[in-house]
């Protein structure tokens, strides 16, 4: 199985969301994106309980 970084995944599946976005507090999917490959990034979605505990860090 190739990894979805490589070049080829990129060309193949150019316009797809490889991206997410993940919620740090609740671990739920906020969004995605469009990316080259694979990528994961963490946000705080707009959940009372997420946002508190973004105070707290």
């Amino acid at each position: 199985m190739r990894a979805l970084t490589s070049p080829e995944a990129a060309k193949n599946g150019s316009g797809q969301d490889w991206g997410l976005i993940i919620c740090t507090g609740c671990s739920d999917i906020i969004d995605t994106m469009p990316t080259d490959g694979v990528k994961i990034l963490y946000g705080y979605c707009g959940n009372e309980e997420c946002t508190g505990k973004r105070r707290e860090d």
